[in-house]
């Protein structure tokens, strides 16, 4: 009987946990994209040497109740070369600041602004841009991205051009 008592108290205290911890400090996921890809190119700008980099590209297989009936957009963001880095990698200084622009499929525009964070071939990167206008303003896009291209630009800042893959780009 006291073995039961106690596998009873276990058993309903296991299954209370995950209702007190499971988003405890954790930001809800209101939906995302999660597919496409990148390019980053070096472009005359206002950066430490005079450089800026440029990523555009597409953002495929999007849903999300932020932004009803949009499917995909086009990223275009630009960010400063850094000098403290010796590149444009933004790796190990939370990123470069960046700002642009997100055309979505429904022919509205999202204005961004955050860090931008990139890193060497076959690595991981995460960025943060947060909505500041447009649809989804206040909510912020978390990018997971993989570097799978360098011709320079990404990571190198010696010029050229990179590729990105976008793992997930999750409305937060």
């Amino acid at each position: 009987m006291r073995i039961q008592r106690c596998t009873a108290v276990l058993f309903g205290a296991a299954l209370a946990l995950p209702a007190l911890i499971g988003t405890a400090g954790a930001d809800p996921v209101a939906g995302g994209c999660y597919g496409g890809q990148l390019t980053t190119t070096n472009v005359p700008g206002t950066g430490s040497v005079g450089m800026d980099t440029n990523v555009t590209g597409g953002l495929t297989d999007c849903a999300s109740p932020q932004l009803p009936g949009v499917t995909g957009g086009m990223l275009n963001i630009r960010y400063p070369f850094n000098v403290a880095t010796g590149s444009n990698s933004g790796t190990g200084a939370g990123g470069n600041p960046a700002n642009g622009t997100i055309a979505w499929s429904d022919g509205s525009v999202s204005v961004v602004s955050g860090n931008w964070v990139t890193s060497p071939v076959g690595q991981n990167a995460i960025s943060t841009l947060g909505i500041q206008s447009g649809p989804g303003a206040g909510q912020q896009l978390v990018l997971g991205t993989r570097q799978i291209a360098n011709a320079g630009s990404v990571g190198g800042g010696s010029g050229g051009a990179g590729s990105v893959m976008i793992i997930d780009v999750l409305f937060r």
